[in-house]
């Protein structure tokens, strides 16, 4: 099975509250060992949803995560397993896009914020401020690189009725979309072309997210919540495996 390919699908404030002078912080050597061990130790003694099966540093993934993903990846790669499916988008998808949310979490809620706000505005027929990035119309396939459709957009436009708006978290940002044209479902092929008119508030650099999201990857552990779903994760990361412990609770 190949490595991921990355479908075109600021830093962390830390506040410390104390009623007395900070205490002098431990001393991390250039690997950042301290802190990846407080992660951890927090980690193991966490609660997680009781949907997770997977998480990624603090991130939890339902099974459904996975799963409203997998008829994208079927239709795109039609000869390939269910499994090979679910390892597609979770290393396609899910995982890099759990990352990214954790490379900038501010810039990740700010932006979300701005395509809610968008999306109201487009839906009432104000169309978006002037300020801050501005609707493009886009035509092509998934992977077309002159376009910036990408797996995600180009799955959701299948499911979407034409002319409605919709929210759609993107790798590295959030984007507000509409399908314009599209083939009918009985005409979908792995290369269907569609026409989509969006705008999209990115919090990470297009440019350099990749090298950005694999650099904070090999710093947060995977956890594996649910043995049933463990050979979903790829050999090629699990390296990062954290076992949960088997005393940790999850939550109702």
């Amino acid at each position: 099975m190949s490595s991921p390919h990355w479908p075109s699908f600021g830093g962390t404030a830390l506040l410390l509250l104390a009623a007395c002078a900070p205490p002098v912080p431990e001393r991390a050597d250039d690997t950042g060992e301290v802190d990846q061990a407080r992660a951890a130790a927090a980690a193991e003694q966490r609660v997680w949803p009781a949907d997770a099966v997977l998480a990624v540093g603090d991130e939890p993934i339902s099974a459904a995560d996975l799963e409203e993903w997998v008829d994208t990846f079927a239709l795109v790669e039609p000869s390939h397993s269910r499994p090979d499916h679910l390892r597609k988008v979770l290393t396609n998808r899910v995982l890099h896009t759990r990352v990214a949310r954790q490379v900038d979490p501010e810039g990740y809620r700010r932006t979300r914020q701005q395509a809610e706000r968008a999306l109201a505005d487009l839906r009432a027929g104000r169309g978006v401020s002037a300020e801050g990035p501005q609707l493009q119309e886009v035509s092509g396939c998934w992977n077309d690189k002159d376009q910036d459709i990408g797996m995600d957009r180009w799955g959701r436009a299948r499911e979407w009725s034409t002319g409605e708006w919709h929210l759609l978290e993107t790798l590295g940002g959030w984007t507000v979309v509409r399908v314009l044209d599209k083939p009918s479902e009985d005409e979908w092929l792995p290369n269907s072309n569609v026409q989509l008119e969006h705008v999209t508030w990115y919090y990470l650099e297009p440019s350099t997210m990749k090298r950005e999201i694999e650099e904070a990857l090999t710093r947060m552990p995977i956890r594996v919540l649910d043995e049933e779903w463990r050979d979903v994760l790829p050999v090629w990361y699990r390296h990062l495996l954290v076992d949960q412990p088997p005393s940790t609770e999850t939550a109702p």
